[in-house]
């Protein structure tokens, strides 16, 4: 019987090694059939098209048209127009300052940032780019859409933008600045004892500037910490990781990376002590604008159950790009793994691209993970928060403000008429109502579509017409019809409008970390963190999983 059996194992072991290498030859067959008929086609374009074909240009649209199968990650890179390189290794670029994204088949805003042309005129995360000066976006490249956003200080660039809800498309005249991109755009204690830190960007020195940061307010006696990474689209892996590494039990796994090949898998442990007490209550604050290494340091910090998760589901990018040289110029960025957070969880979003020739890339045989707690996570893309909050929502007659830099304006008149001001200055309820009053006075209240279609009536009505004065009557009504329609919209959005005059005049007075720090005053996401953070019991229950 035991030669039997050692027969049969011999046997099965030869018919498994003539499958695999029938399956080895089918495949590489497959391969090399591939790659001989790109070549013919190639050549054949080359020989005989009835225009000449520059061989470089041809080369690189097959290259792009390849990639476009693949996901919106995967590009071929020209290193002359290479500006997101250019930002985590410099700092600065010239441009309006979006982060830029693809979704599908449209070209999206992850987020503006802090204090550039884009926030200021009101551009959102989520806005669809229809259209960069005169270029249309449909089929365009996250690289060539940066190259054609940044440009040289001083320059003007228009884009038509779609945003949901809108029934019509917003166009914005923007000059571009020299962008700065700090990774820690503010730092500063909240109500006194709540540690607050702005984290915008993942570079190679945002892991020290946050530690630095923490440090220092550590020495304050802070009682609680709250790091937002909203609007913060990544940057680098290795940042987030050490990022992390700031929180985590030394030797704790932190991410998993998973590929086809054995390079493309590993598995990154904390490589040092926690820089604060373990028992120091955490918020992480995050919404749509979050994406790639923030996702990684809140998907950590909320497997940990080192910190609760507030605000909104994040972008939704767990995919990891491996940038090859293709060129002395060129250089090929390809999505080569998948990030899996320490429970096991995929946060890549399903939305990744269409009609894809390959197998379905987030497959999973699980449904649920779980934190250190035991707390259940649903699978699926994106962070979701323990506890969502809504920002305030930013209506019609705001954006507009925003957009013609009303608010600024504003800033700038009410602190020349009071040179005495100091920061942080916060505006009594009333000071709205000045406001409008500057605004009427000055004619820059914003103007609806019914008002330009009032005033265009005498441009369309014959006065000597009978009906004429009765068209005059309900002229006047509509106008003032408008002008309650405008006190209204004001009413409705007062908190909002307070903020951004608290905020704009705080930016005129001191800079960008001013600004910051004034918006937080109206922030229901940071409020609510706040409260959530001085509230032990229910901060316990949240990490318990009590509360969903």
């Amino acid at each position: 019987m035991k030669i039997h059996r050692s027969y049969f194992a011999v046997f099965a072991f030869l018919l498994l090694t003539a499958w695999a290498a029938n399956l080895y030859t089918q495949v590489n067959t497959e391969r090399v059939e591939g790659e001989a008929s790109i070549n013919q086609v190639y050549q054949t374009i080359l020989d005989r098209y009835v225009a000449e074909i520059d061989p470089e240009k041809l080369s690189n649209a097959a290259i792009d048209g390849m990639l476009r199968e693949l996901d919106p990650y995967s590009q071929h890179i020209d290193d002359n127009n290479s500006y997101r390189l250019d930002a985590i290794t410099t700092g600065e670029y010239g441009g309006v300052g979006i982060h830029l994204g693809r979704m599908n088949d449209s070209l999206i805003v992850i987020s503006p940032m802090d204090g550039t042309p884009a926030y200021r005129q009101g551009i959102l995360a989520g806005d669809r780019i229809v259209k960069i000066d005169s270029i249309w976006t449909k089929n365009l490249d996250l690289d060539e859409a940066a190259r054609l956003v940044r440009g040289v200080q001083g320059s003007l660039l228009t884009m038509l933008i779609k945003r949901e809800g809108e029934l019509e498309y917003l166009e914005f005249e923007l000059e571009r600045e020299l962008i700065k991109v700090p990774d820690v755009s503010y730092s500063g204690l909240l109500r006194e004892r709540t540690g607050y830190v702005k984290l915008s960007n993942f570079s190679k020195y945002s892991a020290e500037d946050l530690e630095k940061a923490i440090r220092k307010m550590y020495q304050a006696n802070i009682t609680a910490l709250i790091i937002d990474v909203r609007g913060n689209p990544g940057g680098l892996l290795s940042a987030a990781l050490m990022s992390a590494d700031l929180f985590i039990d030394q030797g704790e796994l932190l991410l998993e990376t998973r590929g086809r090949i054995d390079a493309s898998n590993k598995k990154y442990l904390s490589r040092r002590r926690p820089i604060i007490r373990s028992d120091m209550p955490m918020a992480i604050l995050v919404d749509g604008g979050s994406a790639s290494a923030s996702e990684i340091l809140a998907g950590i910090l909320q497997d940990y159950d080192r910190a609760v998760v507030i605000g909104k589901p994040s972008f939704g990018k767990g995919l990891v790009q491996t940038v090859t040289r293709l060129s002395p110029d060129t250089r090929l960025k390809l999505t080569t793994a998948k990030y899996y957070l320490p429970s096991g969880r995929l946060i890549q979003k399903r939305e990744i691209a269409t009609d894809v020739i390959y197998e379905d890339l987030l497959a999973t045989e699980l449904d649920s993970f779980y934190s250190d707690h035991n707390r259940r996570f649903e699978a699926g893309g994106g962070v979701t928060p323990d506890l969502t909050v809504d920002a305030l929502p930013m209506g019609k007659f705001e954006s507009k403000l925003w957009r013609n830099r009303l608010f600024y304006k504003y800033a700038l008149y009410y602190g020349e008429m009071h040179p005495d001001l100091t920061l942080p200055h916060q505006f009594e309820d009333a000071q709205v109502d000045s406001f409008y009053t500057w605004l009427s006075f000055h004619d820059l209240i914003p103007k609806t579509e019914l008002y330009h279609w009032i005033t265009d009536v005498d441009a369309v009505i014959d006065s000597t017409s009978s009906v004429y004065s009765d068209i005059q009557k309900v002229r006047t009504a509509l106008i003032d019809l408008e002008i309650q329609h405008q006190q209204d919209e004001l009413n409705k959005n007062r908190i909002q409008i307070l903020s951004g005059m608290e905020t704009e005049l705080a930016n005129a007075l001191g800079g960008n970390g001013a600004r910051v720090a004034a918006s937080l005053h109206h922030d229901p996401v940071v409020q609510d963190a706040i409260d959530l953070l001085a509230s032990s019991t229910k901060l316990k229950e949240i990490l318990a999983g009590a509360v969903n």
